[in-house]
Parts: C-alpha cells; structure tokens; sequence
C-alpha cells in the first residue's frame, strides 16, 4: 500500500508544507484502515478462501482497497483526481514517476511524451525484468524444496542404522527469497545508471509478486516462466489505465496467475473434446465397417439363395416339421448346420413375410380339409344302439325302429 505515488501529487499544493503532510497521512490512514478491513473479513476468510495460493495476493487486496476508498472518498471529495483512471491513454508515461520529485516536477514528468523508441526500449526491459525474476526466484524455491524433500528422505533411510547428525535444512519463506533477488537485482540496475531504471524496477516488483505463489500452484520451473510471460503481458496492457493506484503491480501478477489457469483448463478441456471426438469417430468408423460387412454378407447369401431355392428349409403343412433336402454347396462349405434364426436373418424382409403368408395359408387349408372330414364321416356314422331292440319289443310290436335317415 505504501507503494502508492497518488496522494503526493493531489490537488493541496497550494497548502503549506506541514498542513500538506499531515493531510496526505491523513488520507493515508483511511486507506490503511479499508485496505485491513478488506485483508482481514473477506481475502483470509476461512469459509471463502478467495485466491488462496495465487501470485500477488497482498497487492491484488491493496489493489481493491485502493479503488474502494477512490471511489467513496478520495474521487467524490476531490483529493485525486478521475482522469487517474485513464491517464495513460491520453500521455505516454513511465509507470513508476519519480516519488521523491515534487509535485511540479511529477506533473511535467506526467505531461511529457517519449518517441517510440524509448516506449518499445520500456516495454522490453519491463518484460524482460518480470521473466528474470519471476524465473529465477521461483526456481530458487523449487530446487531448495526439493533438497528439502531429498535431505528428509536421505536421514529417514539413514535414521534406520544411526542418527543422523546434520540438522534437518528449514525450508524457505515464499516472501523472503523473491524479495532478496529484486533487492539485489535493484542494486545492479541502479550501479548502471541505466536511465529507463525504473521501468525494470516495475518489472521486479511484479515479477517478486510472481514467484511469492504456493508451489502447489506453480510447481515446476517452466510455470513459473509462463506465468510471468502472461503477467508481462497483463502489466503492458494496464500500463495507461490505474496510474498510480496502490498495489497495481499485485494486481498484474494475480491476472497473468488467474489467466494462465484459466488458459490451461481451456487447453485441457480442448484436448479431452478433441479425444472424444476421436474416439466417436473411431466408433462410427467401425460401426460403418460393421454394416458394410454384414450388407456385403447378405447380398452374398441372397446370391446364394437365388441360385440355390431349395437350401432353405420348408414346413410341412401336414406335420409341421421340416423337409430335409439335400445339402447345397454353400452347406457344404460351412461344416456346421446352421440355425433357423441364423438363416430367417439373413432373409430379407419381403421374403420373410412371404413366407409366413404362405404358411398362415397352409396351415389354414389344411384346417379346411380336417373340418370337412368331419362333417363328411358325421354325416354317414350310425350307431347300432339305433337299431337295436329287445325281444318283448319284437313280441309286442311285431317291427324294429329304424333311423330316419335309413328310410
């Protein structure tokens, strides 16, 4: 937070030197007191854990609270002004003025405009910073974890057959090694009297930011330098826009952090969509094989069929078993008997219902001829209990009853 060059150059110039001062502490402390509030109910929020583990953190809150007290306080009283907001749009400046310039001086260094050579000089340099740092500070952590990792593992084997007797290394502070380096970066560039100085030492700061995120974020060498590639790239783009705020340099590092998980989630969702489209159409594709095989087998067995009409197996209309014929070559060529449902399968359609007509009609002659048998063997039966009679019959009467039909 204290990062900040805006209250230095507000609108209380004309304002003697000590009333000026303590008004900017002033405003200063209000700024501290939401910045807190904000760190305190909201970033470390247990049931929250908003950006937990990401670059940047401390600077993205400083950065919030900025706005926060920009647009209750310092914007509606007039302590700064809303062109704040936009000011690089309309004058091409360094990102970092002079703090301890005056407040005439840092509005000539605002006001003043480079040629194109110098822009692109920056621009580089400030890239280049952020990669330096953000590599080798995150490097300097990984490989000194892993010879924590190792050391462990080595006096857990070794603890086995005796103690060991080297004091077990601590392991490093995510804050202190980032800062050492930037630090000690700083002291170089500034034994140069490299005249765009400053620009790098924005580099280092977002850069620093980069390499302060958990390792369970960013846990190899190679993530480290991508995630401060994009974070270069976010820096350059919000070069003109939030000059002066609090925390920017937090802030750009937690948006090339946020953007490269996002575009590796993005690039992962695309390779899993792109396997399963593969995969579909490796299934369609032996799917369409499939079908062309078993069309290709049909019309073989249709050609079959045609030149051989007695391989297919008939029912009987009397009996309702099957006739055997005699095997054909195609038979003779498979040494098994097919099923019935093998070979009604590969019957087509029409041929299949033709044959269940002609055996619905066989099967209805033949109840036919049954029904008129019947009726015919009905007709002629005569039973002998019709034409028998007792002998007091025979006495009585003197005739026999006959059946009407015999008459």
């Amino acid at each position: 937070m204290g990062g900040q060059n805006i209250i230095g150059s507000s609108r209380n110039s004309g304002l003697d030197e000590t009333e000026f001062h303590f008004k900017n502490y002033v405003w200063l402390l209000i700024l501290a007191t939401i910045v807190g509030l904000i760190w305190c109910f909201v970033i470390t929020n247990s049931k929250l854990k908003i950006l937990d583990g990401y670059a940047g953190r401390l600077g993205t809150t400083t950065f919030i609270g900025m706005n926060a007290t920009m647009l209750v306080i310092f914007g509606p009283l007039g302590i700064i002004d809303w062109n704040r907001y936009y000011y690089g749009l309309y004058h091409i400046v360094h990102a970092a003025e002079a703090e301890d310039a005056s407040s005439s001086s840092s509005s000539s260094l605002l006001a003043s405009a480079w040629t194109w050579t110098e822009e692109v000089e920056v621009a580089i340099g400030y890239a280049l910073a952020v990669l330096w740092l953000g590599c080798i500070a995150g490097a300097t952590r990984i490989y000194h974890q892993r010879y924590v990792q190792k050391w462990i593992k080595d006096s857990t084997s070794l603890s086995l057959v005796s103690p060991p007797k080297l004091q077990q290394p601590e392991p490093l502070n995510n804050v202190l090694i980032p800062v050492l380096w930037a630090l000690m970066s700083m002291l170089i560039v500034n034994s140069t009297n490299y005249r765009h100085a400053f620009g790098l030492y924005n580099g280092f700061a977002v850069g620093s930011y980069v390499a302060m995120a958990s390792l369970q974020k960013i846990p190899t060498v190679a993530r480290f330098i991508t995630v401060s590639f994009v974070a270069a790239c976010w820096g350059l783009a919000l070069t003109p826009f939030f000059v002066g705020f609090a925390g920017k340099s937090g802030f750009t590092s937690m948006c090339g952090h946020v953007t490269h998980a996002l575009l590796e989630k993005l690039i992962k969702r695309i390779r899993i969509i792109r396997r399963q489209k593969k995969r579909q159409q490796q299934q369609q594709q032996q799917q369409d094989d499939k079908e062309q095989l078993q069309a290709h087998t049909n019309n073989r067995m249709l050609e079959l069929v045609a030149e051989h009409p007695n391989s297919l197996p008939e029912q009987d209309p009397a009996d309702g078993r099957h006739q055997q014929h005699p095997k054909t070559d195609f038979q003779l060529y498979h040494s098994h008997k097919p099923s019935k449902k093998k070979e009604l399968i590969l019957v087509t359609k029409q041929q299949r219902r033709q044959q269940q007509r002609l055996h619905h009609q066989n099967q209805q002659e033949h109840q036919n001829d049954v029904s008129s048998q019947e009726q015919e063997q009905g007709a002629l039966l005569h039973h002998r209990a019709w034409s028998a009679t007792t002998n007091v019959d025979r006495a009585n009467d003197g005739d026999v009853w006959e059946h009407p039909l015999d008459s």
